[in-house]
Protein backbone atom coordinates (compact mmCIF):
# COMPACT_ATOMS: atom_id res chain seq x y z
CA UNK A 1 0.00 0.00 0.00
CA UNK A 2 1.93 3.13 -1.15
CA UNK A 3 1.48 5.72 1.45
CA UNK A 4 2.85 9.79 1.58
CA UNK A 5 3.65 11.77 4.32
CA UNK A 6 2.46 14.85 5.27
CA UNK A 7 4.35 16.83 7.76
CA UNK A 8 6.71 20.72 8.62
CA UNK A 9 8.04 20.68 11.82
CA UNK A 10 10.97 18.97 13.29
CA UNK A 11 8.77 16.27 15.43
CA UNK A 12 7.52 15.34 11.70
CA UNK A 13 11.10 15.46 10.31
CA UNK A 14 12.29 13.11 12.97
CA UNK A 15 9.38 10.63 12.55
CA UNK A 16 9.70 10.69 8.94
CA UNK A 17 13.37 9.26 9.33
CA UNK A 18 12.13 6.81 11.76
CA UNK A 19 9.65 5.41 9.23
CA UNK A 20 12.39 5.28 6.62
CA UNK A 21 14.40 3.38 9.26
CA UNK A 22 11.85 0.73 9.83
CA UNK A 23 11.05 0.09 5.75
CA UNK A 24 8.15 2.35 5.64
CA UNK A 25 9.42 5.17 3.30
CA UNK A 26 6.87 7.33 1.81
CA UNK A 27 6.28 7.12 -1.78
CA UNK A 28 5.65 10.95 -1.48
CA UNK A 29 6.65 13.88 0.96
CA UNK A 30 4.37 16.94 1.40
CA UNK A 31 5.35 19.73 3.00
CA UNK A 32 4.70 23.27 2.90
CA UNK A 33 6.51 26.05 1.10
CA UNK A 34 9.71 27.52 1.92
CA UNK A 35 9.36 30.61 4.78
CA UNK A 36 11.39 33.86 4.94
CA UNK A 37 13.33 33.86 8.08
CA UNK A 38 15.99 35.72 9.96
CA UNK A 39 17.21 39.36 9.26
CA UNK A 40 17.23 39.35 5.63
CA UNK A 41 13.75 37.36 5.31
CA UNK A 42 15.62 34.95 3.31
CA UNK A 43 13.09 32.03 2.52
CA UNK A 44 14.04 28.86 4.75
CA UNK A 45 13.30 25.08 4.17
CA UNK A 46 11.01 23.10 6.16
CA UNK A 47 12.77 20.64 8.94
CA UNK A 48 10.51 18.32 6.14
CA UNK A 49 12.15 19.39 3.53
CA UNK A 50 15.67 19.07 4.51
CA UNK A 51 15.00 15.34 6.08
CA UNK A 52 13.52 14.28 2.50
CA UNK A 53 16.36 15.56 1.22
CA UNK A 54 19.10 14.27 3.10
CA UNK A 55 16.69 10.97 2.73
CA UNK A 56 16.32 10.75 -0.98
CA UNK A 57 12.86 11.61 -0.95
CA UNK A 58 10.89 13.08 -3.79
CA UNK A 59 9.03 16.39 -2.02
CA UNK A 60 6.40 18.56 -3.19
CA UNK A 61 5.08 22.03 -1.10
CA UNK A 62 1.90 23.20 -2.20
CA UNK A 63 0.55 26.16 -0.37
CA UNK A 64 -2.53 23.30 0.49
CA UNK A 65 -2.49 19.63 0.38
CA UNK A 66 -5.98 19.63 -1.57
CA UNK A 67 -4.61 21.87 -4.21
CA UNK A 68 -4.58 20.89 -7.96
CA UNK A 69 -0.86 20.19 -8.60
CA UNK A 70 -0.87 17.84 -5.13
CA UNK A 71 -3.74 16.07 -6.16
CA UNK A 72 -2.58 15.37 -9.20
CA UNK A 73 0.66 14.12 -8.05
CA UNK A 74 -0.92 12.17 -5.25
CA UNK A 75 -3.41 10.28 -7.60
CA UNK A 76 -0.31 9.76 -10.49
CA UNK A 77 1.21 8.09 -7.19
CA UNK A 78 -1.29 5.44 -6.60
CA UNK A 79 -1.96 7.36 -3.00
CA UNK A 80 -4.43 6.18 -0.89
CA UNK A 81 -3.00 6.50 2.03
CA UNK A 82 -1.40 9.84 4.14
CA UNK A 83 0.38 10.29 7.21
CA UNK A 84 0.48 13.23 8.74
CA UNK A 85 2.89 14.40 11.51
CA UNK A 86 3.15 18.29 12.79
CA UNK A 87 1.78 19.89 9.09
CA UNK A 88 0.47 22.98 10.02
CA UNK A 89 -2.50 22.60 7.19
CA UNK A 90 -6.16 21.91 7.99
CA UNK A 91 -7.63 19.28 5.53
CA UNK A 92 -10.87 19.90 3.67
CA UNK A 93 -13.60 17.31 3.86
CA UNK A 94 -13.07 16.32 -0.11
CA UNK A 95 -9.46 15.53 0.73
CA UNK A 96 -10.29 12.99 3.43
CA UNK A 97 -13.13 11.28 1.36
CA UNK A 98 -10.40 10.44 -1.39
CA UNK A 99 -7.17 9.57 0.89
CA UNK A 100 -7.33 7.36 4.30
CA UNK A 101 -5.05 10.59 6.31
CA UNK A 102 -3.61 9.44 9.95
CA UNK A 103 -2.32 11.53 12.82
CA UNK A 104 0.03 10.65 14.99
CA UNK A 105 -0.15 13.73 17.56
CA UNK A 106 2.24 14.23 20.23
CA UNK A 107 -0.04 14.18 23.49
CA UNK A 108 -2.77 11.64 25.01
CA UNK A 109 -6.02 13.37 22.86
CA UNK A 110 -8.26 14.62 23.77
CA UNK A 111 -5.56 16.30 26.26
CA UNK A 112 -3.82 19.11 24.29
CA UNK A 113 -5.56 19.13 20.61
CA UNK A 114 -3.64 21.85 18.38
CA UNK A 115 -0.57 23.28 17.95
CA UNK A 116 1.88 23.29 20.46
CA UNK A 117 0.97 20.70 22.51
CA UNK A 118 4.10 19.38 24.08
CA UNK A 119 5.15 22.60 25.02
CA UNK A 120 1.83 23.28 26.44
CA UNK A 121 2.39 20.04 28.78
CA UNK A 122 5.36 21.27 30.16
CA UNK A 123 3.96 24.42 31.08
CA UNK A 124 1.08 22.64 32.74
CA UNK A 125 3.07 20.93 34.79
CA UNK A 126 2.38 17.41 33.59
CA UNK A 127 3.06 14.26 34.99
CA UNK A 128 2.51 11.96 31.33
CA UNK A 129 1.92 12.55 27.66
CA UNK A 130 2.48 10.36 24.74
CA UNK A 131 1.62 10.21 21.47
CA UNK A 132 -1.97 9.36 19.59
CA UNK A 133 -2.72 7.79 16.37
CA UNK A 134 -6.11 8.79 15.00
CA UNK A 135 -8.23 8.88 11.76
CA UNK A 136 -7.82 12.34 10.60
CA UNK A 137 -11.32 14.64 10.42
CA UNK A 138 -12.58 18.05 10.10
CA UNK A 139 -12.23 18.92 13.72
CA UNK A 140 -8.73 19.73 14.96
CA UNK A 141 -7.05 16.71 16.00
CA UNK A 142 -10.45 15.09 17.24
CA UNK A 143 -10.45 11.67 15.28
CA UNK A 144 -11.21 8.40 16.29
CA UNK A 145 -7.88 6.52 17.90
CA UNK A 146 -6.12 3.18 16.88
CA UNK A 147 -2.74 3.78 19.28
CA UNK A 148 -1.94 5.23 22.34
CA UNK A 149 1.74 5.50 23.61
CA UNK A 150 2.32 6.86 27.36
CA UNK A 151 5.66 8.55 28.48
CA UNK A 152 5.92 9.63 31.80
CA UNK A 153 7.39 13.67 31.97
CA UNK A 154 10.34 13.46 34.09
CA UNK A 155 10.96 17.35 35.98
CA UNK A 156 14.04 18.49 34.64
CA UNK A 157 13.06 17.38 31.24
CA UNK A 158 12.63 20.34 28.80
CA UNK A 159 10.58 20.34 25.09
CA UNK A 160 13.59 19.48 23.18
CA UNK A 161 14.34 16.53 25.00
CA UNK A 162 10.47 15.76 25.08
CA UNK A 163 10.43 16.04 21.59
CA UNK A 164 13.05 13.38 21.32
CA UNK A 165 11.66 11.30 23.21
CA UNK A 166 8.10 10.78 21.79
CA UNK A 167 9.92 10.41 18.27
CA UNK A 168 9.94 6.80 18.86
CA UNK A 169 6.38 6.11 20.35
CA UNK A 170 4.85 8.45 17.42
CA UNK A 171 7.15 6.11 15.15
CA UNK A 172 6.06 2.58 17.00
CA UNK A 173 2.32 3.95 16.91
CA UNK A 174 2.52 4.55 13.50
CA UNK A 175 3.58 1.36 12.30
CA UNK A 176 1.25 -0.59 14.50
CA UNK A 177 -2.13 1.74 12.86
CA UNK A 178 -0.87 1.42 9.21
CA UNK A 179 -0.02 -2.63 9.71
CA UNK A 180 -3.34 -3.18 10.93
CA UNK A 181 -5.14 -0.87 7.99
CA UNK A 182 -3.21 -2.55 5.58
CA UNK A 183 -4.43 -6.28 7.16
CA UNK A 184 -7.62 -4.86 7.66
CA UNK A 185 -7.73 -5.03 11.68
CA UNK A 186 -7.91 -1.21 12.63
CA UNK A 187 -10.22 -0.42 15.34
CA UNK A 188 -11.41 3.08 15.58
CA UNK A 189 -12.27 4.36 19.02
CA UNK A 190 -13.84 7.88 20.51
CA UNK A 191 -11.87 9.95 22.29
CA UNK A 192 -12.87 10.32 25.91
CA UNK A 193 -12.28 12.37 28.57
CA UNK A 194 -11.95 16.60 28.55
CA UNK A 195 -10.07 18.16 25.52
CA UNK A 196 -8.18 20.94 26.19
CA UNK A 197 -6.44 22.99 23.45
CA UNK A 198 -2.68 23.92 22.79
CA UNK A 199 -2.39 26.92 21.68
CA UNK A 200 0.49 28.70 19.41
CA UNK A 201 3.29 29.77 22.38
CA UNK A 202 2.65 33.71 22.02
CA UNK A 203 5.45 36.55 22.93
CA UNK A 204 3.19 36.90 26.12
CA UNK A 205 3.50 32.78 26.99
CA UNK A 206 7.25 34.06 27.15
CA UNK A 207 7.45 36.51 29.57
CA UNK A 208 8.36 35.36 32.78
CA UNK A 209 5.74 36.66 36.20
CA UNK A 210 8.23 36.63 39.31
CA UNK A 211 4.96 36.96 41.40
CA UNK A 212 3.87 33.34 40.04
CA UNK A 213 5.22 30.08 42.13
CA UNK A 214 8.62 29.32 41.40
CA UNK A 215 7.74 25.72 40.00
CA UNK A 216 5.38 27.13 37.26
CA UNK A 217 7.97 29.57 36.42
CA UNK A 218 10.27 26.60 35.64
CA UNK A 219 7.87 24.90 33.79
CA UNK A 220 7.44 27.83 31.70
CA UNK A 221 11.39 27.74 31.36
CA UNK A 222 11.54 23.86 30.54
CA UNK A 223 8.84 24.34 27.93
CA UNK A 224 10.34 27.18 26.06
CA UNK A 225 13.46 25.46 26.07
CA UNK A 226 15.87 24.70 23.89
CA UNK A 227 14.78 27.07 21.19
CA UNK A 228 12.37 29.48 22.01
CA UNK A 229 13.39 30.94 25.52
CA UNK A 230 11.55 32.27 28.25
CA UNK A 231 11.76 36.04 28.40
CA UNK A 232 12.80 38.38 31.63
CA UNK A 233 15.64 41.21 32.64
CA UNK A 234 18.44 40.74 34.65
CA UNK A 235 21.14 43.75 35.50
CA UNK A 236 18.68 45.52 33.06
CA UNK A 237 19.17 43.47 30.19
CA UNK A 238 16.84 41.41 28.48
CA UNK A 239 17.78 37.77 28.78
CA UNK A 240 16.85 34.35 27.91
CA UNK A 241 16.35 31.63 30.44
CA UNK A 242 17.31 28.50 29.26
CA UNK A 243 17.63 26.15 31.95
CA UNK A 244 16.51 26.78 35.83
CA UNK A 245 15.34 24.58 39.07
CA UNK A 246 12.88 25.81 41.60
CA UNK A 247 13.98 26.10 45.64
CA UNK A 248 11.99 25.82 48.47
CA UNK A 249 14.40 27.77 50.77
CA UNK A 250 17.46 29.53 49.69
CA UNK A 251 20.74 26.96 49.61
CA UNK A 252 22.75 26.93 52.50
CA UNK A 253 26.09 27.73 50.45
CA UNK A 254 24.68 30.31 48.20
CA UNK A 255 27.53 32.44 47.10
CA UNK A 256 29.17 34.20 44.03
CA UNK A 257 28.22 31.32 41.32
CA UNK A 258 24.54 30.99 42.14
CA UNK A 259 21.94 32.80 40.69
CA UNK A 260 18.92 32.74 42.72
CA UNK A 261 15.93 34.56 42.69
CA UNK A 262 12.85 35.34 44.48
CA UNK A 263 9.48 33.96 42.91
CA UNK A 264 5.77 34.49 43.80
CA UNK A 265 6.46 31.37 46.00
CA UNK A 266 9.87 29.64 46.40
CA UNK A 267 13.02 30.83 44.45
CA UNK A 268 14.39 29.79 40.94
CA UNK A 269 18.15 28.97 40.70
CA UNK A 270 18.78 30.07 37.11
CA UNK A 271 20.88 27.62 35.79
CA UNK A 272 21.79 28.92 31.78
CA UNK A 273 21.05 31.96 30.43
CA UNK A 274 21.45 34.29 27.88
CA UNK A 275 21.65 37.91 27.44
CA UNK A 276 20.93 40.40 24.87
CA UNK A 277 24.00 40.31 21.84
CA UNK A 278 25.58 37.86 23.77
CA UNK A 279 26.24 33.95 23.99
CA UNK A 280 24.79 31.17 26.25
CA UNK A 281 26.57 30.88 29.63
CA UNK A 282 26.07 29.36 32.70
CA UNK A 283 24.82 31.36 35.83
CA UNK A 284 28.17 30.95 37.28
CA UNK A 285 30.07 32.13 34.37
CA UNK A 286 27.46 35.31 34.05
CA UNK A 287 27.92 35.84 37.84
CA UNK A 288 31.64 35.85 37.00
CA UNK A 289 31.68 38.73 34.22
CA UNK A 290 28.40 40.71 33.64
CA UNK A 291 27.06 39.82 36.63
CA UNK A 292 28.59 41.35 39.07
CA UNK A 293 26.80 44.46 39.29
CA UNK A 294 23.48 41.81 39.65
CA UNK A 295 20.07 43.90 40.06
CA UNK A 296 17.08 41.86 40.77
CA UNK A 297 14.21 41.76 37.70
Amino acid sequence: MPLAFAGTAPFAAGVLAGLAAAGRAPALVVTTPDKPSGRHAKPQPSPVTLAADQLGFTAIQPDRPDEAAALARLRAGGIDLLVVVAYGRIFRQGFLDEFTTICAHPSLLPRWRGAAPIERALIAGDAETGVTTFKVTLGIDEGPIADVRRLEVGEDVDAGALHEALTGPAVDGLLATLQAVSEGTVSWRPQVGESTYAEKITAADRMVDWTRPAAAIVNQVRALSPHIGAVTSIAGRRTLIWSARALAEPPAAAGGDRLVLPAGAGLVEVLELQQESRRRMSAAEFLRGAGRALTQP
